[in-house]
């Protein structure tokens, strides 16, 4: 099936277009075998119609695309040549000989290489949790001063940073006024990093979701919205 692209505020989105004899009133969606949309659309409808509708929905699509590639995708096994995320992009997990009992995570030439004598699953899944957690707190360190240079209100003050793991939660700002962030968040683009970053740095001015919180947002990252949808869109594969 011949494949479209239609922009939305999360990026392009790409899909293709079937018909079936069942299908007559409405749109159906649907994943082909390599988790692209698929719309089923009644076969008297043009491609400009299909389009229009599309556009107009385009927080519904992001969010079928979320749970039904969720349900597509396969558990990670952390084998020699299986691919993970890091800043936004796949790369191979690749096993080295090496001389340590443990296994040791290098990043080279856009291979993630697991290097030790032994790469049980068990083994090789802890040393890359715990590469990911030195890769966060150094990237995020480093994008929280210059996210929180361009904020104002933050001039002068000193912003604690945690990491942690979670399920639902990309970062949070406690009353204290210190940043928590997801360490999965290191599986994202840089651009969605220091969207999450700009949130919680607003709450230190604004601890709701109100007019002024958001008036801050807009100032501090005008493309939160854009931001705020690719990582709804993506968050499953990050968070596996």
């Amino acid at each position: 099936m011949r494949r479209l692209s239609l922009k939305t505020p999360a990026g392009s989105l790409e899909y293709s277009i079937t018909h079936r004899p069942r299908v007559t009133k409405r749109l159906h969606m649907e994943l082909d075998e390599e988790g692209g949309l698929v719309v089923v659309a009644p076969r008297h409808w043009s491609k400009t119609q299909i389009r229009t509708i599309l556009s107009r929905n385009t927080y519904r699509i992001e969010r079928f695309l979320a749970k039904a590639r969720l349900h597509q995708l396969e558990p990670l096994l952390y084998s020699n040549g299986e691919l993970h995320f890091y800043l936004g992009e796949r790369y191979p997990l690749v096993f080295h000989p090496g001389a340590g009992r443990k296994v040791c995570i290098v990043f080279s030439e856009n291979i993630i290489r697991a290097e030790g004598r032994q790469h049980q699953a068990k083994t090789v899944r802890a040393a890359l949790q715990a590469w990911y957690q030195n890769q966060a707190l150094k990237v995020f360190s480093e994008r929280l001063q210059i996210v929180a240079g361009r904020a104002d209100w933050v001039e002068g003050r000193v912003v604690p940073l945690k990491l942690r793991r979670m399920k639902r939660t990309w970062g949070n700002c406690s009353s204290h006024g210190v940043i928590k962030l997801n360490t999965h968040l290191i599986k994202a683009p840089l651009p969605v990093i220091d969207s999450v970053i700009a949130h919680e740095l607003c709450h230190l001015q604004e601890m709701n979701h109100g007019r002024a919180f958001y008036a801050l947002l807009e100032r501090l990252n005008p493309n939160w919205r854009q931001d705020r949808l690719r990582l709804r869109s993506e968050s499953k594969l990050y968070l596996q």
